[in-house]
Parts: structure tokens; C-alpha cells; sequence
């Protein structure tokens, strides 16, 4: 298969290239408080503590290396080799996009989740995968090659773009602070019983409003603008990392545009979402990792050149594209 599309500007590669950077900045505040948190739990171990706390943030750079990838993506992501079989089946269209973005086969390494939902993902810097399902879908004729490789190129486009490569080192060193808040907001819902969640969320913020203006009023400064601090990351970050891992899919997606596979991804995403509508409020959409798939469609038939393109698209299984962050 050809590519009948332009490469990508060294302009738009390098702007989407920040993607990356900026989903780090945004979770910075919840690693700092994962920091916090270990060194707490540490603490009580005196001479042993500062070793501990040295190893955590080792556990997390080895992340980055080729060998600590594969060992993360296989037991965090449930990611494996792909069996003899499943190999051969995706030997062609992993080959014809990796010819077709110009990657190095071992630059990149293709796994498999076992799942039931058709599903594709980037992970760190060197990992793509697919789901089970879109094997079985591809060997049944259910999904097309085309609209394969359309989509194994978003996911090399991820890497293209590097928005995916700092995540699951982010993910990590973020996670025990995530984890805690997780608790926290679990404990919270249980003690509220019935009552819905945005009255929770109400006391929650009148409860923290009180606890720094009181710590203004008594001119606790430092307290008040840790106060402060926490609870404005606790609302903006979660909200500017699922803005900026929006514009990563977008970003993808116009890496597979920029290929000659915009009808092809449009078709597989348009397919997968059948005229199927969930209805979400608006904190949902707003704390969306993806566009819907609508949006990406309309985005992937402008950088056609015609939206009356929609009409070639294919009503055949099609598959989510995303990554595990």
C-alpha cells in the first residue's frame, strides 16, 4: 500500500512533539505529591528511608529504558508477544506501516492485550499493541487491511509525535498520589451515602474555601497557599491533561492523514461508533481522554479536502484507538 499523503512538517512533528512535555507539567503537581506521600511512608524507617525513597525513583527511570518498557507494558498493560499465529497475521500490515511512516522494525515493538474489545495502543516509547479481538476481526475479513494499517499508523504516530513517551514513567511516579486521592474520593462517596455526587463535591470545596480563608485570617500563609495549591491541582490538572491527551489523539490522527489513511482511519472509527451515542455531562466531557469519535471524523474528512468523503466509509468493525495512561 502507498502513501499518497505529505510527511509531516518538521513544524507540525515539533509542536506536536510538546504534547508530551505538557501532559508531564501537568502531572507534576500529583508526582510532587506522590514524593510527599513516599517519603512519609518512609520516614519511619530512619536510616533506611532516603535508600528507599533512591529506589522508588530508580524503579521509575529504568521505565525508560528498552528493557524496562517491556518488562512495565507486560505487567502493568497485560501486554504479550504475539503468538506464532497471531504474528504471521499481522506480519503484513505491521510491516506495510512501518514501511509507510519509515520506522526501523526495532525501533518499535508490536504486543497483544487479550481482551474482547477491539482496541490499539501506544505505550511508552517503543510499544504498540492491538487487542485480541482486532487479530481475530483482521483474520476474519471483518477488518479491513486498510483500515488496519490506518490504525496501527495513529498508534505509530503517538511515538512520531512523542506525546506517548513520557507517560508511563508519569504514570508511575504519579500513581501513589492518584491512588490516595482515589481512596480518599471512595471514602468520601461512602460517607455520603446517597447523596449525589456533586452535593459531595460542593462540601468538599466549601469545606476547603473555609480551611484557607481561615488560615489567611490567621495568618497561616504557608498553609493556606499549600491549601490553596492542592485543591486548585486537584481541579485544573486532571482537566489539562485530558485537554492536552485530546489533542495528542488529534495529533495521531493527523500523523495518518498526513500518511494517505484519512478515509482509512475515519472509516474504521465510524464504524466502531455505529451511530451509537453515550450521553455524558459535561465534567465527563471535559475529563474525556478522547475526542468522540464524531469529532475525529470530521477532523480526518477536512484534512481529505471533502467532507463528502463520508460516504466512501465502510460500515465494517472498526476498533478504538488509544494508549494505557
Amino acid at each position: 500500500m502507498g502513501s499518497s499523503g505529505s510527511r509531516p512538517s518538521g513544524g507540525a512533528r515539533g509542536q506536536a512533539a510538546r504534547l508530551g512535555l505538557w501532559r508531564a507539567i501537568a502531572a507534576t503537581p500529583a508526582m510532587l505529591g506522590s514524593l510527599l506521600l513516599v517519603s512519609v511512608a518512609v520516614g519511619a524507617l530512619g536510616r533506611w528511608a532516603g535508600l528507599l525513597l533512591l529506589g522508588w525513583v530508580a524503579c521509575g527511570a529504568v521505565m525508560i529504558t528498552r528493557v524496562g518498557e517491556r518488562i512495565t507494558v507486560r505487567a502493568a498493560c497485560r501486554l504479550h508477544s504475539p503468538s506464532p499465529a497471531q504474528a504471521a497475521a499481522l506480519q503484513r500490515p505491521w510491516a506495510a506501516a512501518l514501511r509507510m511512516t519509515g520506522t526501523a522494525g526495532g525501533d518499535v515493538e508490536l504486543y497483544v492485550q487479550t481482551a474482547q474489545m477491539p482496541n490499539a495502543y501506544a505505550a511508552g516509547g517503543r510499544s504498540v499493541a492491538v487487542t485480541s479481538r482486532v487479530v481475530e476481526d483482521y483474520e476474519s475479513g471483518r477488518l479491513p487491511e486498510d483500515q488496519l494499517v490506518a490504525v496501527l499508523v495513529h498508534e505509530l504516530g503517538h511515538h512520531a509525535t512523542g506525546a506517548a513517551r513520557p507517560m508511563l514513567l508519569v504514570s508511575f511516579l504519579a500513581a501513589p498520589w492518584r491512588l490516595a486521592a482515589s481512596l480518599l474520593t471512595g471514602l468520601a462517596s461512602i460517607l455520603a451515602g446517597r447523596q449525589p455526587r456533586r452535593g459531595v463535591a460542593i462540601v468538599v470545596v466549601a469545606g476547603l474555601a473555609m480551611a484557607v480563608t481561615r488560615a489567611f485570617h490567621q495568618g497561616q500563609w504557608l498553609v493556606g497557599g499549600v491549601l490553596a495549591f492542592v485543591g486548585l491541582a486537584a481541579v485544573l490538572c486532571p482537566l489539562a491533561d485530558a485537554a492536552i491527551s485530546r489533542q495528542s489523539q488529534f495529533a495521531a490522527d493527523r500523523f495518518a492523514a498526513d500518511h494517505g489513511l484519512a478515509l482509512e482511519l475515519a472509516a474504521a472509527l465510524h464504524a466502531m461508533d455505529d451511530g451509537r451515542r453515550t450521553a455524558c455531562g459535561w465534567s465527563r466531557r471535559l475529563l474525556a481522554s478522547h475526542p468522540t469519535s464524531e469529532q475525529r471524523i470530521r477532523a480526518l474528512l477536512a484534512a481529505t479536502g471533502s467532507a463528502s468523503s463520508s460516504a466512501r466509509l465502510r460500515p465494517r468493525t472498526g476498533i478504538v484507538t488509544g494508549g494505557p495512561e
